[in-house]
């Protein structure tokens, strides 16, 4: 922008959806200096679910919004662990010792359940930069008008706002109001997530190892008796109280054919059908002694045409839904909001025009984000693509980047506010924005 100082104007911001992505944005929102109000759905009692990855490019916007991290009791993640499917013999691990020195921040490891309250107290509490947050619940979107701001829900109330985020996730109403018409089909994999408490872990006198501040792995390659679809991913979470799974399968493996954190509890037995028969007795121990066994469906998503219509923008599942295999998904929702906290901030003139804020918006975001959806796909199929299965040493890095597959050093040396500010000053010196709903 221009050396003289931008105007800026308060927005009032609705922010629909009050998961993770929505309560970052509210924050991101809030320290820039605007009015939010969230609409969630349903209660926040609801929320369960089992362990969040939150790498440094995440952690990072945590920490700049004075997020109170330890009161999310997360656990500081010191190494992957790859074990033999059938013995769980360990064939490789791969040490984050030097994670914190390197990237000035941990690999956290959340309970769902913690992030969220932690994310809901910043966003809402009296202390702190900013105006807090308003919140209420019950509150469905089912009209739009994108281009005025303007929301309509299922029990009646209309709001109105200077800018509007669709944070409302996978099946998102805001992206359907705003014309983007999801291009999905089933993924070949699907997932049972489930929670192991440390205390039945040593009452019961199971593996000591399960509590250990690392993420452990069992399959995931394929064997001459084995899938690539099946792989567990366990870490332990909620200060070290909880160890949390997620076992994959193929599909037609599974007896759901629905998605979510709110539906019944599975038994047991869904979780260690077919050739988990086979799986490691000290991990088939662990999850027979699972609580919260939860079904969670998995799709594919074709990158969407666009995120923004007029003053409206979606971010998170809601615009970019991803496969678990990079453990980005929380990362990637925290960065859609760090980017609309930057964008229109007091350092930048976009509060007087919210439309150019938000194509600058998907401008900055869609192609990182969609870059990390396509290499959450292709790991799907080949686990070495996973941005961990990587060394944080300079040759390594470079091989892997030039074979076009995602690394951490990519992630985690990413400089969006320098970006921004370069593409802002390049944005100021052209008559308008490109059409970016056409170009991406």
């Amino acid at each position: 922008m221009s050396s003289a100082t931008p105007s800026f104007k308060q927005l009032k911001v609705a922010i629909v959806g009050g998961g993770l992505g929505g309560l970052a944005a509210a924050i991101a929102l809030r320290r820039a200096g605007h009015l939010v109000s969230i609409y969630e759905r349903r209660d926040f009692k609801l929320e369960v679910g089992a362990s969040i990855s939150c790498a440094a490019n995440g952690g990072q916007w945590l920490r700049e919004w004075g997020v109170d991290i330890p009161s999310g009791r997360p656990t500081n993640l010191m190494k992957l662990v790859m074990r033999d499917w059938k013995t769980g013999k360990i064939l490789n691990q791969y040490s984050l010792d030097e994670y914190e020195a390197t990237w000035g921040i941990p690999y956290y490891m959340f309970h769902r359940v913690d992030m969220h309250d932690m994310l809901l107290k910043t966003a809402t509490q009296a202390e702190g930069e900013g105006t807090p947050c308003s919140v209420v619940v019950d509150h469905i979107a089912t009209g739009l008008d994108a281009e005025a701001g303007t929301v309509t829900f299922a029990n009646g109330v209309t709001v109105h706002a200077d800018l509007v985020i669709g944070a409302d996730g996978i099946r998102s109403s805001i992206r359907s109001l705003i014309g983007v018409t999801p291009d999905t089909k089933s993924a070949n994999q699907t997932c049972y997530r489930c929670n192991v408490k440390v205390t039945d872990i040593e009452k019961l006198g199971l593996v000591g190892w399960a509590a250990d501040p690392a993420i452990q792995f069992w399959g995931g390659f394929p064997t001459d008796d084995l899938s690539r679809y099946y792989k567990i991913v366990m870490s332990p979470c909620a200060g070290g109280e909880i160890v949390s799974f997620y076992c994959f399968m193929p599909t037609e493996m599974t007896n759901h054919t629905k998605e979510g954190f709110t539906f019944a509890e599975v038994p047991v037995s869904d979780l260690l059908a077919g050739d988990y028969s086979s799986l490691d007795p000290d991990c088939v121990g662990l999850i027979k002694n699972s609580i919260d066994r939860m079904p969670w469906r998995l799709y594919v998503h074709q990158p969407y045409p666009y995120w923004v219509k007029g003053v409206t923008a979606v971010l998170g599942d809601a615009a970019h839904p991803m496969m678990p295999h990079q453990s980005q998904g929380a990362c990637a929702a925290i960065e859609d909001a760090a980017a609309l906290g930057i964008i229109f901030s007091k350092d930048f003139g976009y509060t007087t025009d919210v439309k150019k804020g938000l194509e600058m918006y998907q401008h900055i975001r869609k192609p990182r984000a969609t870059r990390v959806q396509s290499a959450s796909a292709r790991a799907t199929e080949n686990l070495n693509e996973r941005i961990g299965f990587t060394s944080l040493s300079a040759p390594e890095a470079r091989l892997k980047a030039a074979a076009g597959e995602l690394t951490v050093n990519e992630m985690n040396n990413y400089d969006m506010r320098a970006h921004i500010t370069t593409e802002a000053a390049m944005f100021q010196t052209a008559p308008t924005p490109v059409d970016l709903q056409a170009q991406l």
